[in-house]
């Protein structure tokens, strides 16, 4: 398996993306959705979580 470099830019574009979808989620917290409500922030949190595993534990060139 051959070893890859992950540039800092794409680095910093997941920090970016990371921090507007906490923003993002910090915004729906104060919304009222009714019973969507658990599924905005099942999703929100499951594309944070995608983002991490995929980048940050090298996951995505593996």
């Amino acid at each position: 398996m051959t070893e890859h470099i992950t540039s800092v830019r794409t680095y910093v574009l997941v920090f970016l993306a990371l921090m507007v979808l906490t923003a993002i989620t910090v915004l729906v917290a104060f919304q009222d959705f009714g019973a969507w409500n658990d599924v905005v922030a099942l999703t929100i949190a499951v594309i944070k979580a995608s983002l991490v595993v995929l980048f940050f534990m090298h996951i995505y060139h593996s």
